[in-house]
């Protein structure tokens, strides 16, 4: 049964929800993880696409856009649906992934911002009705 975390960020903008989602994916890549990052939008992709070569000075996170050919442990989209290596799914969808029990693990990614709080609680109670474990971290 997947494991679900909860990232609580103290900022209410998605440029604090993308360094948020660029740090767990980090952390998942140096532990060996295939790494799927669920978005809401093509430009939210796009955009988490940019910062994962530029975040930090320091790192090289090989990723791509899930539509395009090249396999890499690290993939991005917001219409696609990961079928294998589903180790960690990082949801930046104001949903829930119809996929994300197909991984082992997920870290869902919340701000400040009154929608997505709301949402998030929405999602915690569906997860914690249906015996997931969770996790909660306020950032």
């Amino acid at each position: 049964m997947t494991e679900v975390n909860f990232y609580v960020a103290n900022s209410d903008t998605l440029g604090g929800r993308l360094l948020l989602a660029c740090r767990l994916t980090q952390k998942a890549y140096d532990k060996g993880l295939h790494i799927h990052i669920h978005t809401d939008s093509l430009a939210t992709s796009q955009r988490l696409d940019e910062l994962l070569w530029t975040w930090h000075p320091s790192s090289f996170l090989p990723h791509t856009l899930a539509d395009t050919a090249r396999q890499e442990r690290i993939t991005i989209a917001h219409d696609y649906e990961p079928v294998d290596n589903c180790d960690y799914l990082i949801n930046l969808s104001n949903e829930k992934p119809d996929f994300f029990s197909r991984f082992v693990k997920m870290g869902e990614i919340i701000d400040q911002s009154p929608d997505i709080l709301t949402d998030g609680r929405k999602r915690y109670a569906y997860y914690r009705e249906r015996g997931y474990t969770l996790s909660y971290h306020q950032l």
